[in-house]
């Protein structure tokens, strides 16, 4: 039996209770987390959205779906467009299975009884098709048609009670589709078992599909909208990443234990290195030496036979690999090896839950436990309702905390600055240690520097240091002293 088959029951309340209504896996990614684990079979749903927002492609997904896995899927329209041209919609994603046709995915149409015999013919119609294809899912398609038909409240209710009786009786998942936004106060809304809504969210000239599940009952979802995307594959929803940390409730344990960073001399100041499993800020202006410190970290623990991964947002793979080089790093061998693995991307259209994910995959299926995020600024841009930027990143760095994943992530300042920058006391959240890396003008030269803004469980010499780059790579000096003011700071 596949995954897609099996049904799953969850304890309740009471110890050794179990779900009555088993859980019907959809099949689709992130949709079974978001429901608390699937569909409860059996039951009515409601899944609405303005025209365009995907709802006829995740029925089908999920009708082809169950179809594959072996269930006999009833696909009833109630508009006049053809079901061959709804086929020919969906048949360029891959979950399309033409052979699938005409055998387990059945096709029917209800506009004709709808427009003669009104409600009562289209629940006889369904009542014969359910008798003689004992169908294990049922969708509907059009059920705007339903309302627009004309019917009294009283009469729409009484075909909606009719309805979920008859799929409840006949273990016949069925799923509504209909033209519409909002949690309503109507018939199609208050009086199925789950109500489903796509719609969009646009910002400036990006516009974002998002998911809610306003409710399924006999289902412990996932409030809030969720991301979802429609790529070749058909439907993929990512589950927003802070209510999967809320609910999985992880708290990241201690160690004692001392990871160098790759800078001997940097290790001497800091007392060794940094906690094994901590977040790091390296904060400071362009081209100040941010990347190359990020670089000799996770060289470092290549060198220690650790697995690494990089995740940029700004300099390619080939840039990075070269600007190692430049600097007595050898990292190539090592990507070859699959020791360590980059994902890029440009932060431009593009979801941060995806990005989240894709990481965290990686992490786990690599056994990451060194990871360089080269420009906090690209994530931050790419999370497109700014009301999230902050729970995300929340989530994301005690979400790499609890797997230990020791984390270097590069901050950058502005150019032109009045003061030396604070410690935003609400970092506490995001990093245990704080490493600026900034410009002085010394002897008419500007000169680079390093110091400590914060650096949690460690003895360390809160002096500014000079740093050098070289071909050698990095290496911290003496004590920086500074002779007038520097250009780049702007004073």
């Amino acid at each position: 039996m596949s995954d897609n088959q099996k049904t799953i029951r969850e304890t309740e309340g009471k110890p050794g209770r179990s779900n009555r209504i088993p859980l019907l896996r959809t099949g689709i990614a992130g949709f079974d987390e978001i429901l608390g684990g699937g569909l409860p079979e059996g039951s009515l749903y409601l899944i609405q959205g303005l025209a365009g927002s995907g709802k006829t492609t995740l029925a089908c997904q999920i009708g082809f779906m169950q179809a594959r896995e072996g269930r006999k899927v009833m696909v009833l329209t109630l508009i006049a467009e053809s079901h061959a041209k709804m086929l020919n919609h969906v048949s360029n994603f891959d979950f399309f299975d033409d052979s699938l046709v005409g055998s387990r995915m059945l096709m029917l149409s209800g506009y004709a009884s709808l427009a003669s015999e009104g409600l009562r013919g289209l629940l006889r119609l369904i009542t014969a098709e359910l008798n003689r294809h004992r169908p294990g899912m049922l969708i509907i398609d059009g059920f705007r048609s339903v309302r627009d038909s004309g019917p009294s409240d009283l009469n729409l209710s009484e075909f909606m009670h009719a309805l979920n009786s008859l799929v409840f009786t006949m273990n016949c998942t069925t799923i509504l589709l209909s033209p519409v936004e909002g949690n309503m106060p109507e018939s199609e809304n208050t009086l199925v078992d789950g109500v489903i809504e796509h719609s969009q969210y646009e910002s400036g000239m990006q516009l974002v599909r998002e998911i809610k599940v306003f409710k399924v009952r006999g289902a412990n979802h996932m409030l809030g909208k969720h991301v979802f995307e429609i790529n070749a594959g058909g439907v993929q929803i990512f589950p927003r990443f802070e209510a999967i940390a809320t609910r999985a409730g992880k708290v990241p344990g201690t160690s004692d234990r001392y990871v160098s960073v790759g800078i001997p001399s940097w290790d001497k100041c800091i007392g060794g290195g940094v906690v094994s499993g901590s977040i790091t800020c390296l904060l400071g202006s362009p081209g100040v030496g941010k990347t190359l410190m990020g670089l000799h970290f996770i060289e470092q623990g290549l060198k220690d036979g650790e697995r690494c991964l990089i995740v940029g947002f700004y300099e390619s793979p080939e840039r990075l690999l070269a600007k190692a080089r430049k600097a007595g790093m050898q990292l190539d061998a090592y990507m070859d090896k699959g020791a360590l693995e980059m994902i890029w991307q440009l932060p431009l259209e593009m979801l941060c839950d995806d990005v989240a994910k894709r990481m965290l995959d990686n992490i786990a299926a690599r056994g990451v436990t060194r990871l360089l995020i080269d420009g906090v600024d690209g994530l931050r841009s790419i999370v497109v309702q700014q009301q999230r930027m902050r729970p995300f990143l929340v989530a994301l760095t005690n979400e790499l905390r609890a797997r230990g994943v020791t984390t270097f992530i590069t901050e950058q300042l502005p150019y032109f600055r009045e003061s030396r920058p604070q410690v935003d006391p609400s970092s506490s959240q995001l990093y245990e240690n704080v490493m600026l890396l900034e410009y002085i003008a010394q002897y008419e030269v500007n000169r680079r520097q390093i110091s400590v803004m914060k650096l949690r469980e460690n003895g360390y010499d809160g002096a500014n240091r000079l740093m050098n780059i070289s071909d050698a790579g990095i290496e911290i000096d003496g004590l920086a002293v500074a002779s007038g003011p520097s250009v780049l700071d702007g004073r």
